[in-house]
């Protein structure tokens, strides 16, 4: 292990130029460029506060900072796994003339992701800035351990689908079905003073997805820390990915060149 994981680090100027040509190409010929990271979901936020924040009757104020921070962490997380499941597929070049450990097209994905994610929060600062600079030090300080905790949860859900895709094309979309049915379980724009069913109000709590975007909410709209149980569960959460991503690769690295 500690052998594989020198050898990532030796490739590091490799999957660091990977992931920034990436991003260049990415908004290659935009006018706007890196700002469609943030124009993206601030025009579905404004839809969704629109539709929603009347339908339920909440303060547009109140709601709109709510459903940004949302659905920039689940830009991030749906990346994370569509994402990922493209990235050994559009590497195969690289992969068959260089003899590098297969994970780190699937890290380069991650940190394209995470430049994205910080892209986007930009705007998060400013609305604190202009609304409430007293959560803007909150969001400052816990913002490196949030980037940190996407990250350590991004690669391993990266390094997983770009496995199983990789030897079941029909993978991606199965993905994409599944996440769609997690988005409108999800609380991205949900809140519970929304719902009255002690049921519904203990799926948005007991969510797993809610204590990764308490990551960003609870510093930057009210002020706190994310909880204990917030950063217990990510970490967690995070140990077993990595479990799971280095049994799959243990099993299928030296294989997967053949699914191409």
């Amino acid at each position: 292990m500690i052998k594989y994981l020198k050898s990532i680090w030796e490739a590091r100027y490799f999957w660091l130029h990977l992931a920034n040509a990436e991003l260049r190409y990415k908004f290659r010929r935009s006018r706007l460029g890196l700002l469609w990271t943030i124009i993206n979901p601030m025009m579905l936020m404004l839809t969704i506060t629109l539709i929603l924040g009347n339908l339920f009757g909440i303060a547009a104020e109140d709601f709109a900072p709510y459903v940004f921070s949302g659905l920039i962490v689940w830009e991030f997380l749906l990346g994370a796994a569509i994402g990922g499941c493209q990235s050994l597929l559009v590497s195969e070049a690289y992969i068959k003339q260089f003899k590098h450990p297969l994970v780190i097209y699937p890290l380069r994905t991650i940190l394209v992701q995470t430049a994205t994610f910080l892209i986007a929060i930009q705007a998060m600062f400013l609305w604190i800035l202009i609304t409430d600079p007293s959560k803007l030090l909150p969001g400052i300080l816990t913002l490196p351990i949030t980037v940190v905790c996407l990250f350590l949860l991004g690669w391993p859900i990266a390094i997983l689908t770009s496995s199983i895709n990789l030897k079941y094309r029909d993978f991606a979309q199965v993905l994409a079905l599944v996440m769609q049915l997690l988005w409108y379980m999800s609380p991205t724009f949900f809140r519970a003073d929304m719902f009255k069913s002690p049921q519904l109000i203990a799926l948005l709590e007991y969510n797993p997805i809610t204590h990764i975007m308490n990551l960003v909410r609870a510093p930057m709209l009210y002020g706190s820390l994310p909880s204990a149980v917030d950063f217990g569960f990510i970490l967690g959460l995070a140990a077993l990915l990595y479990l799971l991503a280095i049994w799959r690769m243990s099993r299928v690295e030296k294989t997967l060149i053949y699914y191409f």
